[in-house]
């Protein structure tokens, strides 16, 4: 049986322990398609069963590191922010990119296509809140790079 969920939830088998106790293990396995003891393993402690097994959000996390690590993490954090904004987050980067330019004025000449796009976008009536979401980040991405050019220039730690 799984417990009540009593503090925040810090591993993905919590999660589902948390998903059973709050929508019903029969709610998950409709929803996954999996027999309730599947969802069972899911949701156990690996320090305390043997029949645990990974969970999807284990391999969801799997696979966004594989992307990272390919240097597609433009693919990786749309993804993410999606479902971000289900739980009305917003996705920001925790470290600023370094700049690939020489100078200030040639990182905000490079900042012209992100921005084009993003206007772009915002003003074609068939784009979705997603490509708009999409195009933003890019943009915030590349107006991040020359903050860190200017930081860079001036000897100033981000």
């Amino acid at each position: 049986m799984n417990r009540k969920p009593t503090g925040p939830v810090l591993k993905t088998w919590q999660f589902y322990s948390a998903c059973i106790h709050i929508l019903d293990k029969s709610f998950l396995a409709k929803l996954y398609k999996k027999s309730d003891r599947q969802i069972e393993r899911w949701s156990s402690d690996p320090d305390t069963t043997e029949s645990h097994q990974r969970n999807p959000i284990d391999r969801y996390e799997s696979l966004l590191s594989r992307l990272m690590e390919l240097g597609r993490s433009d693919i990786a954090r749309s993804a993410v922010a999606r479902q971000c904004h289900i739980v009305g987050c917003d996705l920001s980067l925790s470290i600023i990119p370094e700049s690939d330019k020489k100078t200030l004025a040639e990182e905000c000449l490079d900042d012209l296509p992100a921005v084009s796009q993003f206007h772009a976008v915002l003003i074609d009536p068939n784009s979705t809140i997603e490509q708009v979401r999409h195009a933003l980040m890019e943009t915030f991405e590349e107006i991040n790079e020359n903050y860190s050019k200017w930081c860079d220039e001036r000897g100033v730690e981000p």
